[in-house]
Order: structure tokens, then sequence, then C-alpha cells
């Protein structure tokens, strides 16, 4: 019997990475590419499975609708993966995207190619993939907790997590991303954008945010 909870993986999405640059068939089944704001990926093209990895820039997972804004439920950064799990499934239909917030710059990877190369590692592998799918998970409770916060709540927690999770520390304090806007905040909160707009000046009001110079910088954390 294999108790996951008892393995450890030295594979990580950073050197899947690099496995995937440095085996010979990378032209085969790779490929790197620039994003725009907006622009909008899909895991499943024809009867092909792509995964991607964040090489730079800032991407929301949104949830395929008819909508013109989706919303959003997770941020993905450098060295971020979407769809990584879906390597394991025969048959399933995606209904989440990936959307870039900015400009960027993604790998797209084969889905058999990459499973081939976690093959390779037998145990290790698998270990990686119940890591990367807890992380997931755990990111998706996150999500599902925020919607039982009041707006203002959700904001606050929302600005901490991305200032700490993709933000630049400073002297100063936290340097949020530009790709964070109030809109995007508001898709993912699920509240408007004049509300985060009116949440976030009260909370410069306080002394908790700083919006000059642009962007906008967190510099009391622990009241946020």
């Amino acid at each position: 019997m294999l108790f996951l909870k008892e393995g450890k993986s030295s594979i990580t999405v950073t050197k899947l990475i690099e496995y995937c640059f440095e085996h010979p068939d990378f032209n085969k089944y790779c490929s790197v590419s620039r994003t725009k704001k907006g622009d909008i990926l899909k895991n499943k093209q024809g009867e092909e499975f792509k995964i991607y990895f964040i090489l730079s820039g800032i991407y929301g997972v949104v949830i395929q609708s008819d909508k013109p804004k989706d919303g959003i439920t997770r941020f993905l950064g450098k060295h971020d993966c979407f769809g990584l799990h879906h390597i394991y499934y025969d048959s399933w239909e995606p209904s989440q995207l990936l959307q870039s917030l900015g400009h960027g710059e993604i790998m797209e990877v084969d889905s058999s190619f990459l499973l081939a190369i976690l093959n390779r590692y037998e145990q290790e592998g698998t270990f990686f993939m119940a890591e990367y799918m807890a992380e997931e998970l755990r990111e998706y409770q996150y999500f599902c907790k925020l919607t039982f916060l009041k707006k203002e709540e959700r904001i606050r927690k929302v600005l901490l997590k991305t200032g700490l999770e993709l933000g630049t520390e400073t002297e100063d304090g936290i340097i949020l991303p530009r790709q964070l806007t109030q809109e995007v905040l508001g898709r993912y909160t699920n509240t408007s954008r004049e509300y985060v707009a009116h949440t976030v000046m009260n909370l410069i009001g306080a002394g908790i945010l700083r919006n000059r110079p642009k962007p906008l910088l967190i510099i009391d954390r622990d009241r946020l």
C-alpha cells in the first residue's frame, strides 16, 4: 500500500519546466508563447489536451460561461501550472479557462509528453501529484470560505493573500501587482468594481494602504 502522507517528492513545478526544456523532443511537444491582457487559454484543443506552465505574468483561472467578465477562482503567477492533474483523465471536458491579466509568457506542453516525464520518476512522481492536487484543494477551500464573509472582509483578505503570494516585498511594504486591478479583484471577490474602490479608499484613509505613487502598497499588513 502507498502511504502518500509519508512520501515526499523533490519534483517541483519549476523542476518540471526544466525537464521539459532539457528534453530532446521539446520542440515537438512544447512551445513558448507570449500573451496579452484578456487572452484566453483552453486546456482542450481539438482532441489534444495541453498543460500550461507560467514563465512570467499573472493569470486568472476563470469558470467558462457566457458572461463577458467571468468570475475568477484563483490567481497564478510565475512557475505556477494550470491543469496538471488532468493528465490522468481519459475522458474530461474542462470547465475552467486560463485568462491572461496582462502581458505574460507561457509554456504549452502536450499532456501525454508530460505524463511520460512524470512516469519516469515512478513513486516520486506520484508523491508530487499528491502534493500538487492537495495544494489545488487548499486553494479552492480558501475560495469557498471567502463566499461566507462580508464583502469588505473578502476584499481585505484577498489584498493580503495576493500581496504575500504575488507582490513584491520592499522596506516600505508590499507592492501589489499592477494586473490586480479593482475590476479583477471584484471578479475574484464577487463584488463590484465600485465597492472594491470604496473599500480601498477606506483602507488608504486608515493608513493601511497607499496608492501614490501607483500601484497599491500594503503598508500595514497586520491591520489588513
